[in-house]
């Protein structure tokens, strides 16, 4: 079969939400094709090891792009994770479920985009939800994914909770309620103890029981194939051969933050005069395709706390703990070993007078430095400080004219100067938690900023050690004008007929937060919205 209704090209959130609705009417057939596997198994099961395996580099499993020498980074090249296969970013990802501040979709509506404030978005995330352990009316009981607290039973929640409050941040019972602000254990997309990606919540109960729903994984996209100004189909490699899929009613564009951009850039739908330097023929002149690209960028803490067995590290003491956490896991899915690594986040405000959170600090029960890749040999505590409203863009462009080459990826860190100083406010704020005297009985060395002193000092840490928090966002960002825009608020590419992009890439601006979620939600509204122009 060739021709499809529906071609949806990625099989992340926005993919598999859209695929999944859209196939709920049985007259209607899609295709959703993804580059990666479906992986199934322990490393699809395990969050933790999982993460551990299939982060840190490459794989089948991970794009692991590398970001372009960023002179706000000293002109490192930041190491980016991105998932690849069913699931997408929540085939790797720590899954955490957090929806950002009420206000950051208030805003995306005032910024020109009907439908897309928090009381329009917020059906929507109850719709995605299962929550296991909040039913009110912030959430929903019966959505595909499965919504649950940490089944770690780590008694550092409690030392960290302690330590948070001496230090005067406030307890928050609900970071996807009333409020943002304050500290509390995160909630996560796990099921009993288990990765609930969303290929798992989306596409595996339907696959066999829906004829209309067609899966092709290990199918690279290579390009959207026009008519005119119309969207008629996807070129794709399967198996090391050249295929044409037709598109009966529309393309849907689901790649994520980076790779959207970038499919959309090989079709000849951008800026016009980049893509006719490259020998692409111009589809749709779009300039800001690839333009806008934002992140959360994060700096690192690392503590050392000796031998201590209830935190993930390499020794003896370590192996033992870690061969229990396994056990237990086996046998009841909880413990050590159904960590998602974050496991306590605080929202903080630099000033009382601030309308939102602009810092998330992630407690992390171990000591992962450089995504995984940097190892001690130590137990101890990492914190990854986030600055939550960056006011530095970047680009998304092509290195090449082949498919198979990694984009250029340019987040230009810190190129607005007023985010290092509320980066370096956030870092010494959150340090000041591993002060009180809670954390002082337990520290025995700060690892990484013991030498910091001044606001110089704590800038040059930020510039030698930053990176991604992985959000990458609004590289074809929603909006009602062309010329700064690529879609509209029904996620329909300007001047383009039969094209959207349904992903975290056509966020206005990104929210202050996790972004998995917000991801998930757009599919939904996304799908919807499709739904109701085909009617």
């Amino acid at each position: 079969m060739d021709e499809f209704d529906f071609i949806v090209i990625g099989g992340g959130p926005g993919g598999c939400v859209t695929t999944s609705r859209l196939t709920e009417n049985s007259n209607v057939s899609v295709v959703m094709l993804e580059a990666g596997p479906d992986r199934r198994g322990f490393l699809a099961d395990n969050l933790a090891v999982g993460t551990l395996a299939l982060t840190p580099r490459k794989s089948s499993n991970n794009w692991a792009f590398d970001s372009v020498p960023d002179p706000g980074l000293n002109n490192r090249r930041d190491y980016h994770p991105i998932g690849r296969g069913l699931g997408g970013g929540t085939s790797i990802n720590t899954l955490v479920y957090m929806r950002g501040h009420r206000a950051d979709y208030d805003e995306w509506a005032t910024l020109g985009n009907p439908g897309w404030g928090y009381t329009d978005v917020l059906p929507y995330f109850k719709k995605l939800e299962n929550n296991q352990n909040f039913r009110d009316e912030y959430h929903g009981n019966d959505g595909p994914m499965w919504v649950e607290n940490l089944r770690t039973d780590s008694p550092y929640h409690d030392v960290i909770k302690r330590a948070c409050s001496e230090a005067g941040w406030p307890y928050n019972p609900d970071f996807n309620g009333a409020a943002q602000d304050g500290y509390n254990t995160v909630q996560v997309m796990t099921k009993n103890g288990e990765r609930w990606h969303t290929g798992k919540g989306y596409i595996h109960p339907y696959l066999g029981r829906r004829p209309n729903l067609h899966l092709m994984c290990d199918t690279h996209c290579t390009r959207v194939l026009f008519d005119g100004k119309r969207a008629v189909g996807a070129e794709v490699l399967q198996g090391g051969q050249r295929r044409v899929l037709r598109a009966r009613r529309e393309v849907i564009v689901c790649g994520g933050g980076v790779l959207s951009a970038k499919l959309l850039l090989l079709s000849g739908v951008g800026p016009g005069a980049e893509l006719q330097a490259m020998g692409i023929p111009v589809i749709h002149d779009s300039p800001a395709v690839g333009r806008h690209l934002a992140d959360h960028i994060d700096a690192v803490l690392g503590y050392h706390i000796p031998g201590d067995p209830n935190l993930l590290g390499i020794s003896p003491t370590g192996a033992l703990a870690a061969w229990r956490a396994w056990r237990r896991w086996k046998k009841e899915r909880r413990g050590m070993l159904a960590t998602n690594f974050a496991e306590v986040s605080v929202f903080m405000r630099m000033d009382p007078d601030s309308p939102r959170p602009e810092i998330q600090s992630e407690f992390v029960i171990a000591l992962a430095m450089d995504h995984g890749r940097q190892i001690y040999f130590k137990h101890g505590i990492s914190i990854h400080v986030l600055h939550l409203n960056p006011k530095s863009t970047g680009t998304v462009k092509l290195a090449s004219t082949d498919p198979l080459t990694d984009p250029l990826i340019d987040f230009r860190y810190f190129s607005h100067p007023d985010d290092l100083p509320i980066l370096v406010k956030g870092i010494k704020r959150t340090a000041e938690i591993m002060r009180t005297p809670t954390f002082s009985k337990l520290v025995k060395r700060d690892l990484i900023t013991a030498h910091c002193q001044t606001d110089e000092d704590w800038a040059q840490f930020a510039r030698s050690q930053a990176g991604t928090n992985y959000h990458p966002v609004s590289s074809c960002r929603m909006g009602p004008t062309p010329a700064d825009n690529v879609v509209d608020a029904r996620l329909r590419v300007h001047g383009m007929q039969g094209l959207r992009v349904v992903d975290s890439s056509i966020m206005p601006r990104i929210c202050r937060g996790n972004t998995m979620a917000p991801s998930i939600m757009i599919g939904e509204k996304g799908a919807d919205m499709i739904k109701e122009d085909w009617r």
